[in-house]
């Protein structure tokens, strides 16, 4: 049972943090990164990561997290002009958040903005 659940939290992050890495290097974005480290030991505490595309669609990145819906909890949140997609994973190491807004606009998404949050355990 554990390693299922640690399996389907590394497909999550596999392939949504393929496609962050990818945006971010060959897509027109802002990609930032923070880390929090103890200041006792410098350990890694968490890791927040934030992507937002400057080009027109974001549909690979939307595409990303419908394929990974089913590997952690799944949320979607919409009104008539945004959705907001969620998806929080857990593993033996780290519990992982991966949230996605956008603008829909009917046939296409624009304006995205992904926040990748890792938490590590102790």
């Amino acid at each position: 049972m554990a390693l299922l659940c640690t399996s389907l939290a590394l497909s999550a992050q596999n392939a949504i943090d393929k496609a962050v890495d990818e945006y971010s290097s060959i897509g027109k974005s802002t990609f930032t990164s923070a880390v929090e480290r103890d200041p006792q030991t410098r350990k890694v505490l968490k890791v927040v990561k934030v992507l937002q595309p400057t080009d027109l669609t974001i549909n690979k990145l939307r595409r990303a997290f419908l394929d990974e819906q089913e590997n952690g909890k799944f949320s979607i949140v919409s009104n008539d002009k945004e959705e907001t997609m969620t998806l929080t994973t857990e593993g033996p190491k780290e519990n992982r958040i991966y949230m996605m807004q956008y603008t829909n606009r009917g046939a296409s998404f624009t304006n995205g903005k992904v926040t990748i949050i890792i938490r590590y355990k102790q």
